[in-house]
């Protein structure tokens, strides 16, 4: 009798150390879960490279939910990924579709149009860049080249409206401003997030602006977003904004 009241009790703590260890492990993933990022590219680091003058490293936790896809894209520098969860089908222009997994590490050129796309269970990676100092993150591409397209530069301003934004930009500590060949002056804004372009006086669409900055859509990643004003011919500022590079080193006729 004392034998059988033996094994069950030992049966007994069996059976608790089983749930035991079942709650644990259930804890460590609803935690784990919670201490990752949301979908998108979460910024890690942004630093200049101290042995050159013009480059700046840049490091993301980058999270693709299963089956997302990042709109087709570029960087204007090189991309060093390393996957630390999951899987994503890493798609690159002129080059066969190839599936990263937890542990691989690949190697994007500079301005090589890419578009990741989730793996049945997303995918999560560390991403290393290194740009030069100044440039946006990324630029996003459409079928005709950068995107999107200009139907926002419907909204009507004054001219001293105008001038008064560009002041307040062109004022802004973090704002980088230069002038372009084609009668306009460009800010970067936050590191490369947003850009400002101004029509200068020349120009067939002066006075008018526009604004290209990075936002997240419904699935929470990266997308361009656009929205411009004129003073003047809301076609004329269309057609002058598509004919220049708004963003530097992009295709364009600037």
């Amino acid at each position: 009798m004392k034998q059988l009241i033996g094994v069950a009790a030992i049966a007994m703590m069996g059976a608790c150390v089983s749930v035991d260890h079942h709650h644990h492990e259930h804890l460590t993933d609803s935690a784990a879960e919670m201490l990752k990022p949301p979908p998108g590219s979460n910024l890690m680091l942004r630093g200049p490279i101290t042995i050159s003058d013009d480059l700046e490293v840049i490091i993301s936790d980058v999270v693709i939910p299963a089956g997302a896809t990042v709109p087709r894209h570029y960087h204007p520098g090189e991309e060093f990924v390393y996957v630390i969860e999951g899987s994503a089908v890493h798609v690159e222009a002129g080059k066969p579709d190839q599936i990263l997994s937890a542990g691989d590490a690949y190697v994007i050129p500079p301005e090589a149009e890419h578009a990741p796309r989730g793996g049945p269970d997303g995918a999560r990676a560390i991403v290393f860049r290194v740009h030069k100092r100044g440039l946006p993150e990324r630029i996003n591409m459409g079928e005709a080249g950068p995107v999107p397209d200009f139907s926002d530069l419907t909204l009507r301003s004054s001219a001293d409206g105008l001038s008064e934004l560009k002041l307040k930009v062109m004022g802004r500590e973090d704002a980088h401003c230069h002038a372009m060949a084609s009668r306009a002056v460009s800010c970067l804004i936050g590191e490369g997030r947003e850009t400002y372009t101004f029509t200068e006086e020349g120009a067939p669409a002066h006075p008018s602006a526009l604004f290209r900055g990075f936002g997240a859509d419904e699935n929470g990643l990266p997308q361009l977003q656009e929205r411009g004003w004129s003073a003047a011919d809301a076609a004329d500022a269309a057609s002058f904004f598509a004919s220049i590079s708004v963003w530097p080193l992009t295709a364009g006729k600037d």
